[in-house]
């Protein structure tokens, strides 16, 4: 296990007395079934939200997937529409993984066989008005079986991302990630990533995040630092390519910790999940998440976050999202309400430092739950996925819209 030594908490600042139940509205599918798990990705923009439910039957169709459309009106959050693959296939798990910029949505299927079984397929939809159309299928150019290219996703105005961590590039499960440009209203190909020190089983495009102009690619499985510890490349765009400016990994790095695992953007601030970190005092797989910053082109780590009541098996830092001034992190074993619940911890920037200000939970949380399965950050509010949530029967799943304070 690990020192907590490094890790700046500031917790003279914390404020455990904060565990007041989150302000929340959950959000559920109007036609979920038990094992759809409706929440298993989820984005959300503006006043709009999207929630994958990679288990969805399509008609006749077992687990092709969905992904649905809610948007914030004068009565709350509404479901507007419930997107589909043409054609869909059986077992395609569309909405894996999603992402939403403005009027795009994304919609990752990695069980999609067009180039082979489970090569994967990104599906783009538009909204014109109130109206969602399919308007590309993407697939890698090289795409081969087994690959899951879709695993991971990012969006910009300008920039599409879309990870393929099991890509034979060249060695097994080394890893790919996909870039592709905005062009009179399509997505076209620009370039392919691999790192350049890539090993088998590295798993780069395992996670992936975008903002302007630089990109992050998480390889949650590289052994540079130790066995399975896990690293992160910092890509940069100089108007003609991708160049790479950084590779990033835990000053204390250590056996399958898989930091990279998730990965989060903002201007010159990364956020970096290595959520089987066993931390000293708290335990094994307790999770932490990094802090890094560049300055002058030059990416270091500046904190490393841990829950102020963690626990071994909590998971801390499943999911990571982060804007300018805010950071929020599930622990999706979290036991506070019931065994494996969930939790999600904010954090803020103040006076440079990143602190501790809250613990959220869902308001009807149950046992197994696992309320912060994945995460997304906005302008005022967050989404937080429980897929495993029995509302509809079985796992099938909720998400829930939360408020953050000011």
């Amino acid at each position: 296990m690990k020192s907590t030594s490094a890790v700046v908490l500031c917790c003279t600042t914390l404020l455990v007395s904060s565990l007041a139940v989150a302000r929340t509205q959950i959000l559920l599918p109007d036609d979920g079934r038990a094992q759809d798990q409706f929440g298993y990705s989820v984005a959300i923009d503006g006043t709009t939200a999207l929630v994958g439910a990679l288990n969805a039957d399509v008609g006749q169709l077992e687990d092709a997937g969905a992904a649905y459309v809610f948007t914030l009106g004068l009565e709350g959050w509404q479901q507007q529409a419930k997107l589909v693959a043409q054609p869909a296939h059986q077992q395609d798990t569309l909405g894996g993984n999603v992402a939403l910029y403005n009027q795009v949505a994304m919609l990752g299927v990695i069980g999609r066989d067009d180039n082979g079984e489970n090569a994967g397929a990104v599906f783009a939809f538009e909204r014109t008005a109130s109206t969602w159309s399919q308007t590309q299928m993407l697939t890698a150019f090289d795409g081969k079986a087994g690959d899951g290219f879709g695993q991971s996703i990012a969006l910009t105005e300008q920039f599409l991302v879309i990870g393929a961590p099991r890509s034979d590039a060249p060695l097994q499960d080394s890893g790919a990630a996909y870039v592709y440009h905005r062009d009179q209203h399509r997505w076209r190909f620009q370039g392919k990533l691999t790192a350049k020190d890539g090993a088998e089983g590295d798993l780069f495009g395992i996670s992936v995040a975008i903002d302007g102009d630089t990109l992050l690619v998480g390889a949650d499985l590289n052994d540079e630092k130790a066995e399975k510890a896990g690293a992160v490349y910092a890509y940069v765009f100089d108007g003609e390519q991708w160049r790479q400016q950084a590779k990033l990994m835990a000053d204390d790095g250590a056996d399958t910790d898989i930091f990279g695992v998730r990965v989060a953007l903002s201007g010159d601030t990364a956020l970096i999940s290595a959520r089987r970190d066993d931390v000293e005092g708290i335990g094994t797989d307790a999770g932490s998440a990094y802090i890094f910053e560049r300055t002058n082109g030059a990416w270091r780590q500046t904190q490393k976050l841990i829950a102020p009541d963690g626990n071994a098996d909590d998971r801390f830092a499943r999911g990571v999202a982060l804007n300018k001034h805010t950071a929020i992190i599930s622990a999706m074993h979290n036991d506070e309400q019931a065994d494996n619940a969930g939790a999600v911890y904010v954090f803020k920037k103040q006076q440079g430092q990143w602190r501790y200000v809250s613990k959220k939970l869902a308001s009807d949380g149950v046992a197994q739950d696992r309320f912060g399965w994945n995460l997304a950050l906005g302008d005022t509010a967050a989404i937080i996925a429980a897929p495993h949530r029995d509302d509809n029967g079985d796992a099938s799943g909720a998400a829930y819209i939360l408020a953050l304070e000011d």
